[in-house]
C-alpha cells in the first residue's frame, strides 16, 4: 500500500501535454457573454469536470499551470472569465488601483460570478445531451469548482454558503468538491458558524501565512475562518509559510528573495490529490489526503490541518483556532 502511495504521490509532480479550446458563451437571460476555455485530457474516457474562477483582474488565462496540470491527470477543466471582474477593469486605465477598487465594491458579493459558473454548468449539461463527443467526454456527475478570492468565494456560493447580500441561496447541487484559494470574508450580522453550516461537500483550502489581501480587507489571519466555522463537511487548510496574496495566478516571480514557482507546485499536488479523493473516489488519494507526511506532497513548508464533522485531526503539529478572529466591515 505505501509503494502504491508513494507511487501516486510521484505522479503528481509529472504533467503531459493536454488540448485547449477557447469559446464565447452568451447568456441571453442577462445578456451577458462569457468566455470560457477548456482543456481536455489526453485520454479519450469519460472524465470528471473541474470548473475554475479566476481572482480579480484576471482573466481565463489566470492559473494556466493548475488547468495543464489538472487535464494532464484525466479531468476536463474548464476556466471562466467574468465580464466587470476581469482584466479589462485595467487593460488601458491609469488609475489601476482606483479601478481594482471600483471593480471590487461592485462584485464584492460574487453572486454574478456564482451565476456565470450556474450558467457554464448548464451549458455543458446542453452539449453533453445534444454532442456525443462531449457525452464520451464529459462526466456530469463527478464535478468540482475552484477559484482565487472571489473565485473562491463564488465557489462556496454554489457550495451552499450563505451569500454575503443575503440574496437568494446560490447552491448548486451538482458540485461535489470545492477547492477555495484565498477565500475572502466579509463581516456580516450572523455567525461565522451559520454562514459556512450550509456547506456539507469536501472542501480544500490554500492560503499563506503573508495572504493579505491588496485591495481588500481580508488579512491572512481571516483566510481560514471558513475552515474553522464549517462543521458539516470534511475540510482541509493548506497555509504556505511565507506565501502572499500574489502566488496564486501563475506568474513565477523569482526576484528579491521571491521563489513562488515552489508554492504553485505545492498547490498543482495538493489540489490534484484532492480532486482524485473527491472527484474520481481514488482510494489511494483519499489515503494520502489522510496520511499527515504531506510533506512530500506538499514539498514546501506549511501547515496541515483537517477536520470533519465528527471529530478533529490535526497535522504537521498545526492546532485549530477556534476563535473568530476580528473582522472590520469593509
Amino acid at each position: 500500500m505505501y509503494l502504491r502511495i508513494f507511487t501516486f504521490l510521484l505522479g503528481l509532480w509529472l504533467t503531459s501535454v493536454v488540448s485547449a479550446g477557447e469559446n464565447v458563451w452568451h447568456d441571453s437571460a442577462r445578456n451577458r457573454s462569457i468566455p470560457v476555455k477548456i482543456y481536455f485530457p489526453r485520454s479519450a474516457e469519460k472524465a470528471p469536470v473541474i470548473l475554475f474562477s479566476h481572482g480579480i483582474g484576471a482573466s481565463i488565462e489566470s492559473c494556466t499551470y493548475l488547468a495543464n496540470a489538472w487535464a494532464a491527470h484525466g479531468f476536463v477543466c474548464v476556466f471562466i472569465q467574468h465580464p466587470g471582474s476581469d482584466e479589462n477593469i485595467w487593460k488601458g486605465k491609469v488609475r489601476i488601483l482606483n479601478e481594482f477598487k471600483g471593480a471590487l465594491e461592485q462584485n464584492w458579493s460574487s453572486r454574478t460570478r456564482a451565476q456565470d459558473l450556474h450558467f457554464v454548468l448548464n451549458c455543458l449539461e446542453q452539449l453533453v445531451r445534444s454532442n456525443q463527443q462531449f457525452a464520451a467526454r464529459i462526466d456530469m456527475n463527478r464535478i468540482g469548482v475552484g477559484g482565487i478570492d472571489l473565485g473562491a468565494l463564488a465557489s462556496l456560493l454554489l457550495a451552499g454558503q450563505i451569500p454575503p447580500d443575503y440574496g437568494d441561496s446560490l447552491y448548486d447541487s451538482r458540485i461535489k468538491a470545492v477547492l477555495a484559494l484565498s477565500p475572502p470574508v466579509r463581516s456580516m450580522n450572523i455567525s461565522y458558524q451559520e454562514i459556512y453550516q450550509p456547506v456539507t461537500i469536501p472542501t480544500l483550502f490554500i492560503t499563506g501565512t503573508k495572504d493579505d489581501g491588496i485591495i481588500g480587507s481580508t488579512k491572512a489571519i481571516h483566510r481560514r475562518i471558513p475552515f474553522d466555522a464549517m462543521k458539516q463537511c470534511q475540510r482541509y487548510l493548506i497555509t504556505l509559510d511565507g506565501g502572499d496574496h500574489r502566488i496564486y495566478g501563475g506568474r513565477v516571480l523569482s526576484f528579491l528573495g521571491r521563489n513562488d514557482e515552489k508554492f504553485q507546485s505545492a498547490i498543482i499536488r495538493s489540489s490534484t490529490c484532492f480532486w482524485h479523493a473527491f472527484l474520481r473516489n481514488d482510494p489511494i488519494a483519499i489515503r494520502a489526503m489522510d496520511n499527515y507526511n504531506w510533506e512530500s506532497l506538499v514539498g514546501v513548508k506549511a501547515a496541515i490541518e483537517r477536520q470533519d464533522s465528527q471529530s478533529v485531526l490535526i497535522g504537521n503539529g498545526s492546532s485549530v483556532d477556534t476563535a473568530q478572529p476580528s473582522l472590520k466591515t469593509d
